[in-house]
């Protein structure tokens, strides 16, 4: 759905009449903004990772080239947190490089010939890719990439569509902050229809398939309590 099928499905919800109001009405206005409010309680809910905000540097629109003995890469202006390894591709897209990620700090204790790969900065600033050691003319104008889970694209224009897989949970996430608003006595209903809707998507980003249900796998060698290495369950 576009922000204007959202917006004309809220309308509808909130005043029952045929016509929706157009872009240049402050209702428009109000409704964008309650949208995107909408998009934030989404993206930050009880620390779900959801599926459609991972993606890939390449894919992202900021992607850029290895560059020889450049070590500092600006990285994608929507990265939240990075993924496991940075890889440099071929022109067929096979990897020919390898570098794993590591926490900043650490790398005050690494060998300068070691390879590896780290990202300095926050969401708010923009992250800084840093390679090591810097690349050589064997990967020179070759792609980077690297997987990363990103923060949600707000919506600015009537055609923008939204990253979520339910965007009927924005139609009632709005009516419910517009009744609010308004001191309306069925913003606990709506509100109740909004949050309902957020815990379904919780549970079908959660479940994976029924013959393969997602697990997102410990690397971390060992679980608490235990030497034996495993994996999470959702």
């Amino acid at each position: 759905m576009t922000f204007d099928e959202i917006f004309a499905a809220y309308y509808a919800l909130y005043r029952a009449e045929a016509t929706t109001p157009a872009s240049t009405d402050d209702e428009y206005t109000i409704g964008l903004r309650l949208a995107n409010e909408a998009i934030q309680r989404w993206a930050n809910y009880d620390g779900v990772y959801w599926k459609e905000l991972f993606t890939t540097f390449q894919t992202s629109g900021d992607g850029t080239t290895a560059s020889t003995d450049t070590t500092q890469y600006d990285g994608p202006g929507d990265m939240k947190e990075a993924g496991g390894f940075v890889r440099i591709l071929d022109s067929d897209n096979n990897t020919i490089r390898t570098y794993p990620l590591i926490e900043p700090h650490e790398g005050q204790f690494k060998i300068d010939r070691g390879q590896y790969a780290y990202f300095t900065g926050d969401p708010n600033n923009g992250f800084t890719l840093n390679l090591n050691p810097s690349p050589d003319s064997a990967i020179d104008g070759k792609n980077i990439e690297f997987d990363y889970y990103k923060t949600p694209t707000l919506l600015t224009t009537g055609s923008d569509v939204p990253d979520m897989l339910n965007p009927y949970f924005i139609v009632h996430r709005m009516l419910a902050n517009r009744y609010r608003a308004s001191r309306n006595p069925y913003y606990k209903d709506a509100l109740r229809d909004s949050e309902d809707m957020l815990k379904v998507m919780q549970m079908e980003n959660m479940s994976g398939s029924w013959a393969n249900p997602w697990r997102l796998q410990d690397n971390s060698g060992a679980q608490f309590g235990s030497s034996q290495s495993g994996s999470w369950s959702f």
